[in-house]
């Protein structure tokens, strides 16, 4: 059976006068971005996992610590075009990945 990657992305600590639809398709933004960083869905949650694990304290071999830093190289890229044609201080993208 093969399950589809979920990432619910949102668009946290806005200004409440941001219209609905900009912060929609910042949100798209980012979502379109991050899968286009890896080459497939498992490449892409492989990498938040590990990310994630070593966030918490886990030990990664360097092949994990390679994995892990894609992971923060697509976020960053993902954060760019999310933030694309808006202009918000304090906002920040929330994501949760799972399977």
């Amino acid at each position: 059976m093969v399950t589809q990657l979920q990432i619910d992305v949102r668009l946290q600590e806005i200004p409440s006068d941001l219209r609905q639809e900009l912060r929609r398709k910042a949100e798209e933004r980012f979502e379109k971005e991050l899968r286009r960083s890896f080459p497939d869905e498992s490449a892409l949650f492989s990498a938040f996992k590990l990310f994630s694990d070593a966030s918490e304290g886990g030990l990664l071999t360097k092949a994990e610590e390679k994995q892990a830093t894609a992971w923060t190289k697509a976020f960053d890229k993902a954060r760019q075009a999310g933030f694309r044609d808006i202009a918000v201080e304090e906002a920040y993208f929330e994501v949760r990945v799972s399977q």
